[in-house]
């Protein structure tokens, strides 16, 4: 792995374009016939101490040798003052004939702290298109996802599954008071198994929960198997639609149907009270949450970003272990 200096705006322009033509400030890959770059962090403070002590924003790319030799780039280590053949060396990268005058922008993967706060954005949103600009980095990404029946939606998909899971033995209903125990336990049981992302991640229940779920607003919808509670969604009106605050299932049960089952449920006993939109989410790690979404028949938006800095040269000097990359993730 070797380091590159890069500045936010040569960055953002190779974003758009997939070439990354800088050579180093001031120079490019034309110029000077290859990409300046450094071996470790003792280089990357020397180069950012002569040439970019005034640009607290330049921040630092790692690039795979291996990688830019599949690609037929090449690296040489020469000296860093040509004038003196025998001072420090540093590597250089040559583009071959197929890149001639740039590496792909893609071959560049900023070097971030795994501690660092990451922001959250919708990747259609001018906020993460600037951020991105600046080189953060994509750390995880959640989904959203809306549902939308009119008044004569055909609702026999949804009394499918629920018919299903019944044919199994299942009993399918509305929980009251007396199941909360058991949805609580449930939930704590499930919470260890849920992605935990930037955007997305498990809550404590309400402690009101009871109170909310007597009135209009909430609504919870349980699995049983042998009197046992084995799944659950929960559910509350917000102004525009109802939104879909979890939906948990007993680990032996996973795949076997219940969290559609359930779903579909709630969907069908809030369409009776007037419900036409639905909003439901999560991480996009969880891939059987969202394949029970889109056989329910929601519809994906555009995904949440947790967006994380690049480490400045001067942040990557400082830190622990300055020498490697092993506390650092690029």
């Amino acid at each position: 792995m070797i380091l590159h200096i890069t500045l936010p705006e040569d960055w953002a322009a190779a974003r758009r374009t997939g070439r990354y033509t800088a050579s180093t400030r001031g120079a490019s890959i034309d110029d000077v016939g290859f990409l300046h770059a450094s071996d470790d962090a003792a280089q990357v403070g020397v180069v950012g101490a002569a040439i970019y002590p005034d640009r607290p924003d330049a921040f630092v790319c790692s690039l795979d040798e291996d990688e830019l030799a599949g690609a037929g780039l090449w690296v040489r280590r020469e000296p860093g003052d040509p004038s003196d053949p025998h001072s420090a060396e540093f590597p250089h990268v040559y583009p071959g004939e197929a890149v001639s005058g740039h590496i792909p922008w893609s071959m560049l993967a900023p070097v971030t702290d795994p501690r660092a706060e990451a922001r959250v954005h919708r990747e259609d949103s001018a906020e993460a298109a600037a951020l991105l600009d600046a080189g953060w980095s994509v750390r995880s990404r959640s989904w959203g996802a809306r549902l939308h029946l009119d008044d004569d939606a055909d609702l026999a998909p949804y009394r499918g599954h629920v018919a299903a899971a019944e044919a199994r033995g299942i009993e399918v209903r509305r929980l009251t008071a007396v199941d909360l125990p058991a949805l609580r336990a449930l939930d704590e049981e499930a919470a260890p198994r849920f992605p935990h992302t930037d955007g997305s991640r498990h809550e404590p229940l309400p402690d009101d929960l009871e109170a909310r779920l007597s009135t209009p607003e909430g609504l919870t919808v349980g699995a049983f198997e042998g009197g046992v509670l084995i799944g659950f969604t929960l559910t509350f009106r917000s102004p525009d639609r109802w939104e879909v605050d979890r939906t948990a299932v007993a680990a032996e049960h996973e795949n076997r149907g219940v969290a559609k089952a359930v779903k579909a449920a709630t969907v069908l006993a809030t369409h009776a009270r007037g419900g036409r939109e639905w909003g439901t989410g999560g991480a996009e790690a969880n891939a059987a949450s969202l394949r029970t979404n889109t056989a329910l028949g929601f519809r994906l938006e555009p995904a949440w970003l947790g967006l994380t800095p690049p480490m400045t040269w001067e942040e990557f000097v400082r830190a622990p272990a300055s020498s490697s990359l092993d506390d650092k993730v690029t």
